[in-house]
């Protein structure tokens, strides 16, 4: 059986694992062996990073290439049109959110603690955020889901980013709202049972995160 390591506060995790339920890939999920970033654990995996992949005595990491290795290796349920535009077009969305939707949520992270916190660029950030969250509602018409009827490759990114901002922004005093096509893709989503379970266990995580001071 092959191995994830994963975190449940991850949004990058979170894509891996509905990908994998949508799959119906049997998978052992597991934290970091030491922890994130620890000597521990790069000794496995160099990076340091989650999610990574355990196959056959291999190690690999970065949400994208496991998706890919996924749709690869187990390609009776792909999350992947056959049509080639429309696999660029899930592809497209899937970096929008890495490179430059997700980053900015993220980058907010270091400020939850007032004590510690830069109101300028904390507000760099979630301007930043709000703005490419707004384009995002322009790059797809939702069938319901971002480009058909049933889940795929680029819903797989948004799922637990969407929910991840619905629990941060209102923290620094900003309204969370989605368009039209956001909402529909959102309820959609929420309506699947594997998205759900995984963004829901995100959300207990996260707040439980907050909790704890964010530390």
């Amino acid at each position: 059986m092959i191995e994830l390591y994963s975190l449940e506060v991850s949004t990058y995790s979170a894509k891996v694992r509905i990908a994998l339920g949508l799959k119906n890939i049997a998978c052992k999920i597991l934290p970091p062996p030491g922890g994130y970033s620890t000597q521990e654990y790069m000794q496995l995996v160099p990076t340091g990073t989650i999610p990574a992949l355990h196959v056959d005595g291999h190690y690999f990491s970065e949400s994208d290439v496991i998706m890919e290795y996924l749709e690869e290796a187990y390609p009776q349920t792909p999350l992947l049109p056959e049509d080639h535009l429309l696999r660029a077009q899930h592809r497209f969305l899937a970096r929008y959110h890495d490179l430059w939707l997700e980053p900015h949520l993220r980058r907010t992270f270091e400020h939850v603690d007032p004590k510690t916190r830069d109101s300028d660029a904390l507000n760099q950030h979630l301007d930043k955020f709000e703005e490419r969250l707004q384009k995002l509602e322009t790059l797809f018409s939702a069938k319901p889901f971002m480009l058909g009827k049933t889940m795929g490759y680029a819903d797989c990114a948004f799922a637990a980013t969407i929910e991840l901002a619905d629990i941060l922004l209102p923290v620094f005093g900003r309204q969370f709202t989605l368009g039209k096509n956001l909402t529909l893709w959102r309820d959609a989503v929420q309506n699947n049972p594997v998205a759900k379970e995984v963004t829901d266990q995100s959300r207990a995580a996260t707040i439980e995160w907050l909790q704890s001071g964010g530390g």
